[in-house]
């Protein structure tokens, strides 16, 4: 098939580039800075057990430059995903099916509204990846990609991911599918980037590895009132997490430590990036349990907690240095907000 990479940066050049090794026609849309680097140096991908260097790489920076593909790869951030769904209708009278690889909860739904069911794929990256400088892909965990069964074209689809080299995992329930990823994307991301700390540095406080764990099982408590419970993706044993972090504290919290710190590699949290940028994932990360749990009447205060002192960061409401690496002003919002155990 002949597909479109509609936000080029690390998932979508990973994705992509592994296609286009495979002899797959990909068609890489990307910023202009980013867009020049791979048209002059090729894109570059490295790391655990990944490597290549795609030479002769399609690359534009406006979607009315190109044929219609069958499908289209949306890899850009969740906040950017209405404005790339307008691009799509702009320019497509007949919109070939998307491939939704966005993070978080609701993306699939508003591109069903807009686009129709049958015209969207839900897919999950599990892979941890890193566009360290333009066209240039680090791989620090390889793992997998998830996708949605029920969908004419997600056999071909599956058959080009595993042609390319990717693991990639069928699911019946692509809701389900999506708040498992949800639980890895949360764990020490939020936190770490109010606190400007790596993820082992959250778990090895006490008080904020507990604000953490709370917040993990908030979430786990919110898919059980929705009627889900945690299922592995590919390379993640989600299902496991799940059932440890209900553990006493005393013993989960080293053990959450040691995932984390292997789990991520050297890679930042997303929301790092997020601080000072008016717009924001945890929205749809936290934010997105926050919202599920208030209408099923399931409290999450620990996941409003990050949710609203991060976004508080993001828009400039706060000085991003009254939090930095001072972990009893989170522990005390923690409190205000009715934590428990803080």
């Amino acid at each position: 098939m002949r597909y479109l990479v509609f936000g080029t940066g690390a998932v979508g050049a990973l994705v992509g580039g592994k296609l286009a090794l495979a002899g797959f026609p990909v068609t890489f849309l990307a910023r202009p800075r980013i867009a020049e680097a791979l048209q002059t140096q090729g894109l570059h991908l490295a790391g655990d057990r990944t490597h290549g260097v795609l030479k002769e790489v399609h690359a534009i920076t406006e979607i009315s430059d190109i044929e219609r593909p069958d499908l289209i790869l949306l890899t850009v951030k969740t906040y950017d995903a209405e404005t790339a769904a307008t691009e799509i209708e702009n320019v497509f009278t007949d919109p070939p099916t998307i491939v939704s690889l966005l993070n978080g909860i609701g993306s699939e739904q508003m591109l069903a509204v807009r686009f129709g069911a049958e015209r969207v794929i839900s897919a999950t990256l599990t892979t941890a990846v890193q566009m360290i400088k333009p066209a240039v892909i680090h791989v620090a965990r390889r793992r997998g990609i998830g996708v949605e069964l029920d969908h004419p074209l997600a056999a071909a689809f599956i058959s080009d991911l595993e042609a390319a080299d990717f693991l990639a995992e069928t699911y019946p329930n692509p809701e389900r599918m999506k708040w498992s990823k949800l639980l890895t994307n949360i764990v020490a991301n939020a936190s770490s980037a109010i606190l400007g700390w790596t993820p082992s540095q959250v778990y090895n406080h006490p008080s904020t590895a507990l604000i953490e764990i709370e917040s993990l099982r908030e979430t786990i408590r919110v898919m059980r009132v929705i009627g889900y419970f945690p299922q592995n993706l590919p390379g993640v044993k989600v299902s496991l997490l799940a059932r440890a972090i209900f553990l006493p504290r005393r013993l989960i919290r080293p053990l959450l430590g040691k995932i984390v710190s292997e789990g991520r590699g050297d890679k930042k949290p997303s929301l790092h990036f997020d601080i000072g940028r008016g717009k924001s994932e945890v929205l749809r990360l936290n934010g997105a349990v926050v919202q599920a749990g208030s209408r099923l009447g399931s409290p999450t205060p620990a996941n409003r907690l990050l949710t609203d002192t991060l976004m508080k960061l993001v828009k400039d409401q706060e000085d991003p240095e009254r939090f930095r690496n001072n972990p009893e002003l989170l522990v005390q919002l923690a409190r205000e907000y009715g934590v428990p155990g803080v």
